[in-house]
């Protein structure tokens, strides 16, 4: 029997400052909490690891401009902007990897920290990274993170680009899948079969309770079944009402 890669959830740089309002805002940055929301809840039920990253920087830093760096003042520890977005999940469980605590700029989670040691010493082969920014701090740790030899999904969806030139986000985007990650997207909509989706399901789907569909993933195969059959018998009874109205 083959046995399934171990996965981990690496989310990278969600943060205020980030995030629409905050010093050093990606435009739509705040769009990425809902896909990875899901992932981590995902995740979380498998007993899988959940990785945060997020820049630590201390107030004065040549990653600054006012001190010879590029950026404006960012993530400075302990401050409000510093923190994740307050709808990103919280949880005892996820682990949280803070960069960029001196004068580097520490665009990867890999660089000055020991996210790759802890990785393997979890046993995992696989992770999935998504977060901010998809020119920067995500491209970067997607790169870094094949260097240390794992395989990588690069969450299209659940990242958004600075872009200081147009079009950097998608420039990133191909340098991640040219080295080697496997770019995807982890909503429900963006299934094998797009295209091929029942026109109804098509019109309701953008309403799906994923809560509902999650606790349908934790019934046992007999449920499902006892679950199916009572949605056939429902089927069955509004077919026969409309061939009698039509009668």
């Amino acid at each position: 029997m083959s046995k399934s890669k171990k996965r981990a959830l690496i989310i990278v740089d969600v943060q205020n400052d980030f995030c629409p309002g905050g010093s050093l805002a990606v435009a739509r940055g705040d769009e990425v909490v809902a896909p990875l929301n899901e992932l981590i809840e995902e995740f979380l039920e498998r007993g899988e690891p959940v990785f945060k990253s997020r820049d630590w920087h201390p107030e004065k830093t040549k990653h600054f401009a006012a001190y010879g760096g590029a950026w404006p003042v960012h993530c400075v520890q302990n401050t409000k902007g510093a923190e994740f977005h307050p709808a990103l999940i919280d949880d005892m469980h996820i682990r949280v990897v803070s960069k960029g605590l001196g004068d580097e700029d520490s665009y990867s989670a890999f660089d000055g920290t020991d996210l790759a040691l802890q990785l393997r010493r979890l046993g995992v082969e696989e992770v999935s990274i998504g977060g901010l920014a998809t020119d920067y701090c995500v491209k970067n740790t997607v790169l870094d993170a094949l260097k240390e030899g794992f395989d990588v999904k690069a969450l299209e969806n659940a990242m958004r680009a600075v872009e200081l030139k147009p079009g950097d986000g998608e420039a990133a985007l191909a340098e991640m899948r040219e080295a080697g990650a496997e770019i995807i997207h982890s909503k429900l909509s963006d299934t094998a079969d797009n295209g091929n989706r029942d026109p109804i399901i098509e019109a309701y789907i953008e309403g799906i309770d994923r809560t509902l569909v999650r606790d349908k993933l934790r019934l046992t195969a007999t449920q499902r079944v006892e679950d199916l059959m009572k949605f056939q018998e429902f089927a069955d009874e509004l077919r026969r009402a409309g061939k009698r109205a039509r009668q």
